[in-house]
C-alpha cells in the first residue's frame, strides 16, 4: 500500500491488486495443506490428496461415489473469505459445472411437418411461403392432393436436415443455408499488381497439359477418388449464375447432388411413399456433364438410401414409423399419415446415408463442447470463396476422362475439332451449357448418362453400372501440379482465374500464412522446375505477388506417403483440404452432436459405424456391395480400396503382407439362386453330391488363405477323404459308451443351475427369465465346450481362458461366415471375425490336445501319475460330458491323426452346432406358448412330468416341422431339372427344409399339429451324406430344455413387446434383431418369459397386447377429439 494514499469515505481511490485467478493445481495443493487446520473437519489428508488428484485430471470421468463435489463444497465453506485458494477452487467448481452443459444448447427435438388438403376448408394458414419451401403433390395410391410446408421458426425439422440446409445451427438458422453468400476465410492486405497477367497466358504457360505427355498420379490413385470428390465439390459449391457471390447449395455435406437443395427439388426425386427415392434417381443435372463414374456413384447412393429406408420401416424402432391414423380413418387422414411416415423415413434414411463415408473421422468428441481444451462441434459452417477455388481438381483428370471431355465438348460445340476446343469463348460456353441443360429431361427419374438405358422398373442394369465402376477403378488418375490440366478446360480455368480476381481473394503467401505455413521467399520454393519458376518470376516479380489462383495449382506436389496424404496434392492445397474436411464434418450438427441413435435409430447408427480393423474404417466398399450385390468378390482388392488402381493396390498389399486376403478377380454376374421347397426335389438334390456340391470349402479355406487346406474335412466335399473323415469321427464318438447318458445328465444339471441362477423374482409368485440369452445360449455353449473339449472356464476346467460369451461369439462368427454368409456388404468383416475366432479356438484348444498327447505318451508310471495330478484332467469328473470330450480327443489321436488335425476336427465339427439349436428351441417354444395351442402345451407338461421321452420327442418334432425356418444350400455342377425349374452349373440351389415340411402337395393337413404323424426322413437336420452328425445330441438339447421349461407354472411370454422376439424378413431370410435392435442376426438371442413359480399349469389370464398403441396414433386420436370439440 502506498504511503501517499489519500482517504475517501466508503472506499479507497485505488483498486486492490488481484492475484491471478487461473487455476494452479500445485499452488492450490500447497495452500490447502497450509490451511489444513481450518478444513480438517471437512476432509482427511487422504481425502484431500484424492480431491487434488481429481481436480488436476482433464477429461477423465469422476467417480461420484467418492463424494468429490460435496467434499469440495465443504472445504470452500471452511476456507476464509479472503483466501485466494477459495477463489480459485470456487472458479474451478463453477467452470466445471458450467462446462457440463452446452451454452446455449445446440441440439433440439422435433421433426414434424404439417400437411393440408389442397382446396379444403381445413387450411387456416396464409400461404406466404417462398416456392422452395412449400409443395403440393398427389398422395400415393389415392386421389388426395396434399400441401406440405417446411416449418417456419421457431418450429423446425430439428432432428432432420432442412431441405436447404438452414437451421443446422438453430441459433443462426441462415448459416450455411442454400442461397446465401460465400464467406471469405483469409483477410487480403497484400497489394497485388494492378494489371495482373493475362488469364489465357497463365493457362498456356503454367497449367496446360502436354498433348503427348500424361503423368499418372504417383500414389496410384484411381479416377474413383476424383469421382467421389466431384460429388463432394458439387455438394457444397453451386455458384449462382446471376450472382456469383452466392451458392445455391448448402455449406454442409448433405448429399445435395442426390437429394437437391429445396423441398421442390426433393419432390422431383422422391416417391413420397415409405421414404423411398425413385429408382436410380438423383437430382443434380450438372453432373450429367461429368464422366459416367460420377453418376454411377450417385446411383449407388440412391440405392443405398432405398435399402436403408426399407430396413428402417421393417424394424420400425419404437413405432416411430407407424402410420399415425386408425384403420378406419378417412382417405384424407390416411393420405396425411402416409405422407408423415414417408417424411420420417426419408429424412432418417438421409441422415444415415450422409453418415456413411468418413475415414478421418472428425465427428469424435475432443474434450468438452466449449471448454478451452476442447474443439467445438455442430456450430455451423459457411463455405468460402477460397475453397471454391481450391476444390478444382482438373489436373487429376485421367487420360481416359480427358478423351471423354473432348468428346463431350465436341457435342456441345458441333463443327469444332479437338485442337480448337481451347479457343471457346465465355459466351459460347454459357450458351452451350444452357442448351445442354434444356435438352436434359426435367424429370430426374428418366434421365440417363453415357448411353445407358433404363429398364421397365426405372433402374439401370447392374452389368452397366459394374462395367463403369470397373473401368473407373482400373483408370489411373492424373497428378496435381503445374501443366497438368486438359486443354479443353482452358475456358473453365480462365473463368476461375477471373472469378478469383473478382472476389479479391488473398495472395498465395497470405493463404499459406493463414494456415500456419511458411511463406515462400523464392519462386523455386513454389515450383522446383526451373522453367516454371522463371516464368513465375517474369510474371509476378516476387513470390508475395503470386495470386492464390492459379498459385494453388502450380506448386510442387507432396511426395508419396501411404499414411497421411496419399493423393500427392500440391503443398498448400493438401494442408487446406485437411482443414476443410474437418470443418465440413465437425461444424455440421448432424455429423456431430446430433449424430445419434435417437436420430438415426440403433440399426441405422450401427449400419454406418466404421470398423477400424477394416482398412482403417473405410466404408466405400459397403456402398458398392450394397448397390450391386454379388457382382464383385467380397474380397476384391479393387472394391475394398477403390480409390487406388488394382496395380497400386496389389503393390501396397504385397508391401503390407496382406495380398493373400484379397482376390484380383474381375467382377462377374452373381450366381443365380434356385429356391426349392418340395421334399422330393430336396432329397434329389442332397442325394446327388456329384451333381449338387457342398459349398463350404472355399469359405473355410479362406480363413487361413494359403496356409491351411481343410479339403479333408467331412463337410468340405464328397470325395473319399471327406467320407473317411466323417466315418473316423463317427467311430471315435461311438467308442464313448457314456456319451448318451452324459449329454442328458449335463443338460438337466446345467440347465437347472442356469434357471436357478438367472430367474428374476418380480414379486411373490411372479418370476421372469430370458430363456434364450440366459439359459439356451450358455447351455448350448457349455455343451459344445465339453463335448469338443474347448478351453471354457468351468468347475471342470478352472484355468480355462474363454468365457461363455466369448466362446459362443467365436463359434457363431465362424458359423455365420462358413454357412450363412449371404450379405456381400458384411462379408469382409464377417470373415475377419471368423478368422479371429478360429485363431482363438485353435490356439486355446491345441494346448489341451497337447496335454492329452503328453498324458498318453507317459504311460502308467510315476511321471504319468504326477502329470495327471497337475494337468486339467485332474479336475474332470468321471463320466461327465467333459470326460467324454477328453475321450473323444484320445480316440482321434489313437487313429493316428496329428494333434493339429485333431484340433481342427474339433472346432470344425463344433461350429455347425452353435445357435441353430437355440433358434429351433425358441421356434418350438413360441409355438407351444401361443394362446391357441394352450391344450398342446398342457399335454407337453404332462408328458414331461411323466418322463415319456419318446412321446415328448414326437411333440417336439411336430412343432419343429410346423415352425422351422431351416434351409440348406448346394451348388449345381451339372444341368438339372428341379420342380420343373431349369438348373444350370454355377446356380445356387436353396433348399427350404422348413417349408418342405409344410408343403401341402406332399404333406397331408400340413398345418395341423399331429404328433402321431409319420416322420419323414427329411427334416430340419437335413438329409443325405451331410446330415447332421450330432442329430441325437441336438434333439436331446431341445427336449431337455423343453422338459425343464415344462416345470414353469403358467409359462407365457413377458407382457407386450418385451416378450416378443423381433424379426424381419430380408429377401427370403428371416433375420433376428438383437436386444438393442441394432444388429440383424440369423438366430434368436433374447426372449423374456414370465411364470408363476414351478409346477404344472397353463396361463389363463389376459395377455398384454404385443403391439400397444403407438404415440403417433394416440396423438392422432387426441387431435380428432380436439377437432370434433371445436366443431
Amino acid at each position: 500500500m502506498s504511503s501517499n494514499e489519500k482517504f475517501q469515505a466508503g472506499e479507497a481511490y485505488g483498486e486492490s491488486q488481484n492475484e491471478s485467478s487461473n487455476f494452479n493445481p500445485a499452488k492450490v495443493a500447497t495452500d490447502l495443506m497450509k490451511n489444513y487446520a481450518s478444513i480438517r473437519t471437512q476432509a482427511s489428508v487422504a481425502e484431500l490428496s484424492g480431491l487434488i488428484g481429481e481436480l488436476v485430471q482433464k477429461g477423465g470421468p469422476i467417480d461420484d461415489k467418492k463424494g468429490t463435489t460435496e467434499l469440495l463444497i465443504g472445504i470452500l465453506t471452511s476456507l476464509p473469505s479472503t483466501s485466494n485458494t477459495r477463489t480459485q477452487l470456487t472458479n474451478k467448481l463453477i467452470d466445471t459445472l458450467w462446462g457440463d452443459l452446452q451454452h446455449p444448447p445446440l441440439s433440439y427435438v422435433g421433426g414434424d411437418v404439417k400437411y393440408e388438403i389442397v382446396d379444403s376448408k381445413e387450411s387456416t394458414h396464409k400461404h406466404d411461403h417462398k416456392p422452395y419451401d412449400m409443395i403440393e403433390f398427389k398422395a400415393p395410391d389415392s386421389d388426395v392432393m396434399l400441401r406440405e410446408q417446411v416449418p417456419q421458426a421457431p418450429d423446425g425439422l430439428h432432428q432432420y436436415r432442412m431441405p436447404d440446409g438452414s437451421f443446422n445451427n438453430i441459433l443462426e438458422p441462415n448459416l450455411g443455408r442454400a442461397g446465401t453468400p460465400y464467406a471469405k476465410s483469409v483477410r487480403p492486405i497484400k497489394r497485388l499488381h494492378g494489371v495482373k497477367p493475362d488469364p489465357s497466358l497463365l493457362f498456356d504457360l503454367l497449367m496446360a497439359r502436354d498433348d503427348e505427355k500424361f503423368t499418372e498420379n504417383p500414389a496410384g490413385i484411381s479416377s474413383m477418388l476424383f469421382y467421389h470428390a466431384a460429388i463432394i465439390v458439387h455438394d457444397i459449391f453451386r455458384t449462382n449464375r446471376t450472382d456469383m457471390n452466392k451458392s445455391d447449395t448448402s455449406s454442409y455435406l448433405d448429399l445435395a447432388p442426390l437429394y437437391g437443395s429445396s423441398l421442390r427439388d426433393q419432390l422431383e426425386i422422391r416417391t413420397m411413399k415409405e421414404g423411398k427415392l425413385k429408382p436410380d434417381t438423383f437430382h443434380e443435372k450438372r453432373l450429367l456433364g461429368q464422366p459416367a463414374g460420377v453418376n454411377v456413384m450417385l446411383v449407388l447412393y440412391s440405392r443405398f438410401h432405398n435399402y436403408v429406408a426399407d430396413i428402417l420401416l421393417k424394424i420400425n424402432e419404437n413405432g416411430r414409423f407407424t402410420l399415425a391414423c386408425t384403420p378406419d380413418a378417412s382417405p384424407e387422414d390416411k393420405a396425411k399419415a402416409i405422407a408423415k411416415q414417408d417424411h420420417d423415413l426419408f429424412n432418417t434414411a438421409r441422415l444415415i446415408v450422409g453418415g456413411l463415408d468418413w475415414t478421418l473421422d472428425p465427428r469424435v468428441e475432443i474434450g468438452k463442447q466449449f471448454d478451452g481444451d476442447g474443439v467445438p462441434r455442430g456450430v455451423g459452417n459457411q463455405v468460402s470463396v477460397e475453397f471454391n477455388l481450391l476444390y478444382r481438381f482438373h489436373s487429376c483428370i485421367s487420360k481416359k476422362d480427358e478423351r471423354w471431355i473432348n468428346n463431350f465438348f465436341l457435342k456441345l460445340f458441333p463443327g469444332r475439332n479437338p485442337d480448337d476446343l481451347q479457343n471457346v469463348s465465355w459466351a459460347e460456353l454459357g450458351q452451350a451449357l444452357l442448351s445442354f441443360e434444356q435438352s436434359t429431361p426435367k424429370d430426374p427419374s428418366v434421365r440417363t448418362f453415357d448411353g445407358l438405358e433404363r429398364q421397365e422398373d426405372g433402374t439401370f442394369k447392374d452389368e452397366d453400372l459394374v462395367r463403369i465402376l470397373k473401368e473407373a477403378m482400373d483408370d489411373p488418375a492424373g497428378t496435381f501440379g503445374a501443366r497438368m490440366i486438359p486443354k479443353a478446360l482452358k475456358i473453365v480455368e480462365v473463368l476461375g482465374i477471373n472469378q478469383a480476381r473478382k472476389w479479391q481473394v488473398a495472395s498465395l503467401n497470405e493463404f499459406r500464412e493463414f494456415f500456419g505455413l511458411k511463406r515462400y521467399t523464392k519462386f523455386s520454393e513454389i515450383n522446383s522446375d526451373k522453367e516454371i519458376a522463371n516464368i513465375l518470376e517474369k510474371l509476378y516479380d516476387d513470390p508475395d505477388m503470386v495470386e492464390l489462383y492459379p498459385g494453388l495449382m502450380i506448386e510442387d506436389i507432396k511426395p508419396v506417403r501411404n499414411t497421411g496424404c496419399g493423393i500427392c496434392p500440391t503443398y498448400t492445397l493438401g494442408r487446406a483440404v485437411l482443414s476443410d474436411a474437418v470443418t465440413l464434418v465437425r461444424s455440421d450438427r448432424f455429423n456431430t452432436i446430433d449424430f445419434t441413435i435417437a436420430n438415426l435409430t440403433s440399426w441405422g447408427y450401427n449400419e454406418v459405424q466404421q470398423d477400424p480393423k477394416t482398412l482403417g474404417g473405410s466404408m466405400l466398399y459397403k456402398l458398392i456391395q450394397r448397390g450391386v450385390p454379388g457382382w464383385f468378390p467380397f474380397n476384391s482388392i479393387a472394391v475394398m480400396q477403390p480409390m487406388y488402381t488394382k496395380k497400386a493396390n496389389e503393390k501396397i498389399a504385397k508391401e503390407l503382407g496382406t495380398l493373400e486376403q484379397y482376390t484380383l478377380d474381375d467382377p462377374k454376374p452373381p450366381a443365380k439362386a434356385v429356391v426349392i421347397i418340395t421334399n422330393a426335389a430336396i432329397k434329389q438334390t442332397l442325394s446327388n453330391p456329384k451333381q449338387f456340391a457342398a459349398p463350404w470349402l472355399p469359405g473355410i479355406n479362406s480363413l487361413f488363405p494359403g496356409k491351411k487346406d481343410f479339403g479333408w474335412f467331412m463337410l468340405a466335399g464328397d470325395e473319399p477323404r471327406n467320407r473317411t473323415n466323417r466315418a473316423n469321427f463317427t467311430k471315435a464318438m461311438g467308442k464313448i459308451p457314456s456319451l448318451h447318458n452324459a449329454v442328458h445328465e449335463f443338460i438337466e444339471r446345467v440347465g437347472t443351475e442356469l434357471i436357478k441362477k438367472e430367474t428374476f423374482t418380480l414379486k411373490k409368485g411372479l418370476d421372469q427369465i430370458d430363456l434364450i440369452r440366459d439359459v439356451a445360449i450358455p447351455l448350448n455353449t457349455r455343451l459344445l465346450a465339453d463335448l469338443f473339449y474347448f478351453d471354457l472356464r468351468s468347475d471342470e476346467n478352472p484355468t480355462g481362458t474363454l468365457s461363455t460369451a466369448e466362446l459362443y461369439r467365436h463359434l457363431l462368427n465362424i458359423r455365420i461366415w462358413g454357412a450363412n454368409n449371404n450379405d456381400p456388404a458384411q462379408a469382409w468383416n464377417r470373415r475377419r471375425r471368423a478368422q479371429e475366432g478360429a485363431k482363438v479356438l485353435i490356439d486355446s484348444t491345441r494346448k489341451l490336445v497337447d496335454e492329452v498327447v503328453l498324458g498318453r505318451g507317459l504311460g502308467l508310471g510315476i511321471a504319468s501319475a504326477i502329470s495327471s495330478k497337475l494337468s486339467r484332467r485332474a479336475s474332470i469328473k468321471k463320466d461327465s460330458l467333459r470326460s467324454c470330450g477328453y475321450r473323444l480327443v484320445e480316440e482321434l489321436l489313437a487313429q493316428g491323426i496329428s494333434a493339429e488335425q485333431v484340433t481342427d476336427n474339433l472346432w470344425l465339427a463344433a461350429f455347425g452346432g452353435v445357435g441353430v439349436v437355440v433358434t429351433a428351441f425358441y421356434e418350438i417354444m413360441e409355438y407351444f406358448l401361443r394362446p391357441a395351442n394352450a391344450s398342446i402345451w398342457a399335454e407337453v407338461q404332462s408328458i414331461a412330468q411323466k418322463g415319456d421321452d419318446s412321446t415328448l420327442h414326437a411333440y417336439i418334432n411336430e412343432a419343429q416341422r410346423l415352425t422351422s425356418s431351416q434351409r440348406n444350400v448346394r451348388v449345381a455342377t451339372q444341368p438339372a431339372k428341379l420342380e420343373g425349374k431349369s438348373v444350370q452349373p454355377g446356380n445356387i440351389v436353396v433348399l427350404m427344409l422348413g417349408e418342405a415340411g409344410r408343403n401341402q402337395s406332399e404333406v397331408p393337413n400340413p398345418h395341423r399339429f399331429d404328433p402321431q404323424r409319420k416322420r419323414d426322413a427329411l427334416d430340419a437336420f437335413s438329409y443325405g451324406p451331410h446330415e447332421c452328425l450330432a442329430k441325437d445330441v441336438a434333439l436331446a438339447f431341445i427336449a431337455g430344455l423343453v422338459k425343464l421349461t415344462a416345470d414353469f407354472k403358467q409359462l407365457r411370454p413377458a407382457p407386450g413387446q418385451m416378450g416378443q422376439v423381433k424379426t424381419i424378413r430380408v429377401g427370403t431370410e428371416k433375420a433376428y434383431l438383437n436386444d438393442s435392435w441394432s444388429y440383424l442376426g440369423f438366430d434368436a438371442s433374447t426372449w423374456k418369459v414370465h411364470f408363476d413359480g414351478h409346477g404344472k399349469g397353463n396361463f389363463q389370464g389376459e395377455r398384454a397386447p404385443t403391439n400397444p398403441m403407438d404415440l403417433q396414433r394416440y396423438y392422432y386420436l387426441l387431435q380428432k377429439r380436439k377437432d370434433a370439440a371445436a366443431n
